[in-house]
């Protein structure tokens, strides 16, 4: 169990990952019995889009936590190997999970588990909307934050990652979103009037389960 002196929320976009947050929630339930964990999982067929459902996670429960774990459902984190203390800038969590080989798969990686205040969110208005599928929404994030001149933290968090399917390997659409959104990443600035306040989506109903909230939404 790991005390913390603030209110600490997990976000964490969801679809179709039933094994993955069978272990999730009671995993963080007992790692940290005060925090509060909202699942927002995305209705319909379209394209999965994690960065837009990191937005609308964090408009519904803004005001009830002083500071928001930006989780992947697949990350465990690991007792005495993590530092939740309070976030002064934007801080990766997850620098060393074990599908990366306990280490950084690459020199900006932002992704795994991200800790924000609402101020450092709303400060490069969250996440890019537009990077449906697979990729790049969370080398955006940190680009937003470096770009705009402002400071992110980096510190050892060790993770064991769930074993699971990349459907981008085998999906022909998901591959040409990837690649789209690679080549978007790569060649255009970050429009900062695309995020947070521009999301669209309608919130079809909030489910309050064993251990956490499912806000069920379309988008």
């Amino acid at each position: 169990m790991i005390s913390l002196d603030y209110k600490l929320a997990f976000i964490i976009p969801y679809r179709d990952r039933e094994e993955h947050l069978a272990m999730f929630v009671p995993h963080y339930r007992n790692l940290f019995p005060d925090a509060d964990i909202y699942v927002v999982h995305q209705l319909g067929k379209a394209p999965f889009n994690k960065g837009m459902l990191f937005n609308i996670g964090f408009l519904y429960v803004e005001q009830r936590a002083d500071a928001f774990d930006l989780s992947d459902v697949d990350m465990l984190a690991v007792e005495g190997h993590v530092d939740y203390s309070f976030p002064r800038a934007a801080t990766h969590l997850a620098s060393a999970a074990s599908q990366f080989g306990y280490k950084m798969p690459y020199p900006i990686y932002f992704g795994g588990h991200v800790l924000v205040t609402a101020e450092q969110m709303r400060s490069v208005n969250g996440f890019y909307n537009d990077y449906p599928g697979y990729g790049c929404e969370d080398d955006s994030f940190y680009r937003s934050f470096v770009n705009k001149g402002l400071p992110v933290d980096r510190r050892y968090g060790r993770y064991e990652s769930l074993p699971h399917n990349r459907h981008v390997d085998h999906d022909e659409h998901l591959m040409d979103l990837f690649n789209r959104n690679w080549e978007h990443f790569k060649s255009v600035p970050r429009d900062y009037s695309n995020g947070i306040t521009s999301c669209k989506y309608d919130i079809a109903a909030v489910h309050q389960l064993e251990g956490y909230t499912q806000l069920d939404v379309n988008i």
